[in-house]
């Protein structure tokens, strides 16, 4: 499969190219201890400033690292004087693998926009590459049918208030992690978090969620965090009822599950994406996808009666 990528080079004022001339896209060629190391200093500080202005979370800093890491691991230059021609090279071995590649080149984006933000480059080599195609497919999801097996055979009362939490708030793995007790407002049915890029917001619930977050509070007693469960923790207990129940669910299954069931039940896009924390609708229509024709034909009312 060939890599569906375009570049455009610029040109210059005799109708040439102003690439960088390297022979033959040197990019898989060993590099020298000192340009590796003022590699590795550039990532950090990149790293380093997305956390301070964006918010980064543990594990987007650690996807932003694998993704530019594997990119330093076959540089043969310094990131800084790398152009179109050496990325290409880069992401072309990923041909049949469509979303690592986009993962790759979304994070190739950020990186030397920021090199350029800092003045650190003349020119940004990513503005030359058109963004990698993925196939359109439809994602995983929880439907409610499934959110209520998994209750029903999860092995304790925190463990079926994480799946009420994770179904009926479309919840990030990292904002369930990370409530407190005094988040929760069960007189209003809300429970205050702190979401990407460290802004708050509140996930809502309905009166069966609150039941079990009542039951789990009054049996377990928590006194700072609701849950006490780490990514790991929710990971180990969502695999062990997938093999009890032949339901495999992800965090972000439940949370694609939210948007598209509020989509089903004739829920507006802009209240979805506030109920989601979206930044975007395009987000929103994104987790949307496995809402169809068929579900649309069957809220449809005629115009002509």
């Amino acid at each position: 499969m060939g890599l569906a990528i375009t570049i455009t080079p610029p040109t210059s004022r005799d109708g040439g190219t102003d690439w960088v001339r390297t022979s033959d896209l040197a990019l898989l060629k060993p590099v020298n201890l000192s340009v590796a190391t003022t590699n590795q200093a550039i990532i950090d500080e990149f790293v380093d400033y997305k956390k301070a202005t964006k918010g980064l979370t543990p594990r987007g800093e650690e996807w932003l690292r694998d993704m530019t890491g594997r990119f330093l691991k076959q540089l043969g230059m310094s990131v800084t004087d790398v152009g179109p021609q050496q990325i290409v090279a880069f992401l072309a071995p990923y041909g049949d693998r469509p979303f690592q590649r986009h993962g790759l080149y979304r994070a190739l984006k950020s990186l030397y926009r920021w090199l350029k933000k800092m003045r650190r480059i003349p020119e940004n080599p990513m503005e030359y590459i058109e963004a990698p195609k993925v196939p359109d497919k439809l994602l995983d999801i929880v439907t409610q049918e499934q959110a209520a097996v998994l209750i029903e055979n999860a092995a304790c009362t925190r463990d079926k208030a994480v799946i009420g939490i994770f179904a009926d708030t479309g919840a990030r793995r990292s904002e369930v992690c990370n409530i407190r007790v005094q988040d929760v407002d069960l007189d209003r049915n809300r429970i205050k978090v702190i979401g990407k890029g460290g802004k708050e917001g509140y996930l809502i619930f309905g009166d069966k969620t609150k039941s079990l977050l009542v039951a789990h509070i009054s049996q377990n007693e928590p006194s700072d965090y609701l849950f006490n469960l780490n990514y790991e923790g929710i990971k180990t207990m969502l695999r062990r009822l997938g093999e009890k129940t032949g339901i495999k669910a992800r965090p972000h299954d439940f949370r694609r599950g939210f948007a598209t069931s509020l989509r089903k039940m004739g829920v507006g896009e802009l209240d979805i994406q506030q109920l989601g924390r979206w930044e975007s609708l395009e987000m929103v229509r994104r987790y949307t996808k496995a809402f169809t024709f068929d579900d649309a034909a069957e809220r449809y009312k005629p115009i002509i009666e």
